[in-house]
């Protein structure tokens, strides 16, 4: 079964490297752009049109990342956590 699975691995190797040297010969007579459909050949095309938001709560962003400053600078910082009230002083108790 390993002589199979090597066999197979060489075949594919040689394969390989056929193709690459074939193409490397005739490199100058294929043409590239043939290979991969639906080229734009045909010209740019259009833009979709614009439409309503995805969502009905959706809304633009506050900060423009287009705009010269920082990001974290649009948003205002998160509050801070309360002081905590100082534990109670335990009294002693005389000895």
């Amino acid at each position: 079964m390993e002589l199979v699975a090597l066999g197979l691995t060489v075949l594919v190797r040689f394969l390989g490297l056929g193709a690459l040297v074939y193409v490397l010969v005739q490199g100058e007579n294929i043409d590239w752009r043939s290979w991969w459909p639906g080229d734009d050949d045909d010209g740019p095309d259009e833009p979709a049109p614009l439409g309503p938001p995805p969502m009905p709560d959706s809304a633009p962003s506050r900060a423009r990342l287009r705009e010269p400053g920082r990001l974290a600078d649009a948003y205002p910082p998160p509050p801070r956590r309360p002081a905590h009230a100082p534990a109670p002083v335990r009294e002693r108790d005389p000895a």
